[in-house]
């Protein structure tokens, strides 16, 4: 059954509204009606959002070489340097592709497309959900660093931070500003790109019901056909958006995908080396790596709901009053369920749809990679 009109809100005026008010937050959305003056402040926040991470790389990556000697330190630090690397990678291959996502999102926004009030509450939370975990992970281990007069992660300073207590807080502030924006950009890049998802998904639910609802009774010929014109014209679109998406975000993917795979095998091999022993580290690893797979799991799973949505075209024309149509009809529809066969989805990188089976696949890989270095071990 059909939703009511006012169980809607529009994408133009709500439904991306948050994602985008965030983006602007973190420098990756910057407004074209801008005057010269704010779009040159803005240039300027912008540029240095992007430089304090590559600032955070530098010298956590000249801490990771110094300490190259203690396995266990060398394999805590790369963690790290991955998760910030992930991030860095994304939001530069954003900014490059900023002006066809603008264009998409343009479109789509005066599409008069209707998006449902439960769907746009979900979307809400879940960008709200997955910032604030991010910060709780990252601020837990890092204040249990500081309690501990530890560095959250070794990096190359011109000072000593281990010397007393003023020089370490001095170093958790210097993290803190240069790791913090590549992890607030990714949240809400992620939130961007699953709302965009979210929304191929709701517009093909909306034309299933479409399709069933279509009645043949004599003498609405024109009406009907009418109908299925506008849904055809509809999904066209609609394969149009997600052909626009896989197009943008297959790198950004790749690199999403390629992270996790890394996460995984060093978590297999610090398992493997310290064999439980040293169970603090072993948590921060697990923690890190439970965030990362939940990123994962979420991109992977709107991944398999667009292409299960998507193939319910197919059966939703099926389950259509099709035996008394017009036979010129009948053709049409039989066009609509063999396109429909064709799954939409979203590539990583051109290498793997995203899906649950691609996620399955990750974690069985991840434990392939621990027995084989376990055997080697013992």
């Amino acid at each position: 059954m059909l939703r009511k009109s006012d169980d809607y809100v529009s994408p133009g005026k709500d439904y991306f509204a948050l994602n985008l008010k965030f983006l602007f937050l973190v420098g990756l959305w910057p407004n074209d009606r801008w005057s010269k003056t704010q779009a040159t402040a803005y240039s300027i926040y912008q540029k240095t959002l992007h430089v304090l991470p590559i600032i955070y790389l530098i010298i956590t990556i000249i801490g990771t070489y110094q300490h190259a000697g203690v396995l266990e330190k060398f394999l805590e630090n790369l963690d790290k340097n991955v998760v910030a690397l992930n991030f860095t990678i994304k939001y530069m291959l954003f900014t490059i592709k900023h002006k066809e996502i603008s264009m998409l999102i343009t479109e789509i926004m005066h599409s008069g497309d209707k998006i449902s009030k439960q769907c746009n509450r979900l979307m809400s939370v879940h960008v709200v959900a997955i910032t604030g975990l991010t910060f709780l992970v990252v601020g837990a281990f890092s204040g249990a660093a500081l309690l501990n007069r530890e560095m959250v992660v070794e990096a190359w300073l011109p000072f000593d931070p281990t010397k007393n207590m003023k020089n370490l807080l001095l170093f958790a502030q210097i993290a803190a500003i240069t790791f913090t924006p590549c992890t607030i950009r990714g949240n809400a890049m992620q939130g961007f790109v699953c709302s965009l998802i979210m929304y191929l998904c709701e517009q093909l639910i909306e034309l299933q019901h479409r399709l069933r609802a279509l009645t043949y009774l004599p003498g609405n010929d024109d009406e009907l056909k009418y109908q299925f014109k506008e849904i055809i014209k509809k999904h066209v679109r609609i394969m149009r958006y997600s052909k626009s998406m896989k197009s943008i975000f297959k790198e950004y993917l790749f690199v999403q995908n390629f992270a996790i795979t890394v996460e995984l095998c060093l978590n297999a091999v610090m398992i493997t080396v310290i064999r439980f022993e040293d169970k603090k580290l072993l948590v921060g690893f697990f923690a890190f790596l439970c965030m990362a797979l939940l990123n994962a799991y979420i991109y992977c799973y709107l991944g398999n709901e667009l292409m299960s949505q998507s193939e319910g075209i197919a059966l939703a024309a099926y389950d259509a009053s099709w035996t008394s149509w017009p036979i010129g009809l009948q053709k049409d529809l039989l066009t609509v369920i063999r396109t429909a066969q064709k799954p939409l989805s979203l590539s990583a990188g051109g290498i793997a749809n995203l899906s649950m089976h691609t996620f399955g696949q990750a974690l069985y890989n991840a434990y392939s990679i621990f027995a084989v270095l376990n055997d080697v071990v013992d």
